[in-house]
């Protein structure tokens, strides 16, 4: 197994990306930290893992707050005596998906909420992370960005804002913990169909109109959990300050136009 004995902390693990990473690590051998703001979803994703013979705990985490993400930390340390992968995967998506806009028609509390979660939260969870991972001498940090700070798509700015901070953030942190045996990575995927998708991809023509922005085929959680194995396993040991993009294609092809409907398929 690629994590045995491994401590991860993830966050926004009680669905989607993070939840599917959350059950492949468990699988590999880690000690898995669920931190989510949602208790129901959370608290479920312990029980799949640990039904299946697998390790893991929940709690009620705000990654914007800084007392939540010191007792994030500190729970994974205190529980199962280190932390040796920091997954940030927390993001306000349904946020993204319903009241994201282009500036002059950005609501500022949305821009708040969506900078507060999406970049304050990684800055946070990783810096109650990391003096513990320098103690150590070894450590991972995934971030997970999106290829909308690659490749912009017309309405999703503060997303889009974020999500860039998020690789510029992390290529510094590659850059400053290097030499204590850090790496730091993020990962930017393409569309993922997660639960927050599943009433639009229903529809027959909604579906069409976003796969036919790959080359593959839509997205799928484990597909970005399966890379995230390989960065914070040894198998990644020597890739650092990168930025994996996983997206069936889509930035191999499509202008910004083309997006436009990526996270908007009725418009």
């Amino acid at each position: 197994m690629l994590l045995t004995d491994r401590v991860a902390l993830i966050t926004g693990a009680a669905s989607g990306i993070g939840r599917a990473a959350a059950r492949l690590f468990a699988r590999e051998g880690a000690r898995v930290l669920i931190a989510d703001l949602d208790e129901t979803g959370g608290r479920a994703a312990v029980a799949e893992i640990t039904a299946t013979g697998g390790t893991a705990l929940f709690v009620a985490t705000d990654v914007s707050k800084t007392a939540d993400a010191a007792r994030a930390v500190d729970t994974a340390v205190r529980t199962w005596g280190r932390l040796d992968i920091l997954y940030n995967n927390a993001a306000p998506t349904r946020l993204c998906n319903e009241r994201d806009r282009a500036v002059h028609e950005l609501d500022e509390a949305v821009w708040d909420t969506m900078i507060n979660v999406a970049l304050k939260g990684v800055f946070l969870m990783a810096k109650h992370a990391l003096p513990v991972m320098m103690k150590q001498k070894r450590g991972v940090i995934l971030n997970t960005a999106t290829i909308n700070a690659l490749v912009a798509e017309p309405g999703v700015d503060s997303y889009t804002a974020a999500k860039g901070g998020v690789i510029a953030l992390t290529r510094s942190m590659a850059l400053n913990y290097a030499k204590y045996g850090i790496r730091v990575n993020t990962i930017s995927p393409g569309y993922v169909v997660t639960e927050c998708q599943q009433d639009w991809i229903k529809d027959p023509a909604a579906r069409a109109a976003a796969e036919a922005l790959h080359l593959t085929r839509l997205g799928k959680p484990e597909d970005i959990a399966g890379l995230a194995l390989f960065l914070a396993s040894d198998q990644g040991e020597f890739m650092t300050g990168s930025n994996v993009v996983i997206d069936g294609g889509f930035t191999a092809f499509k202008s910004p136009p083309a997006a436009g409907t990526f996270f908007r398929p009725e418009a």
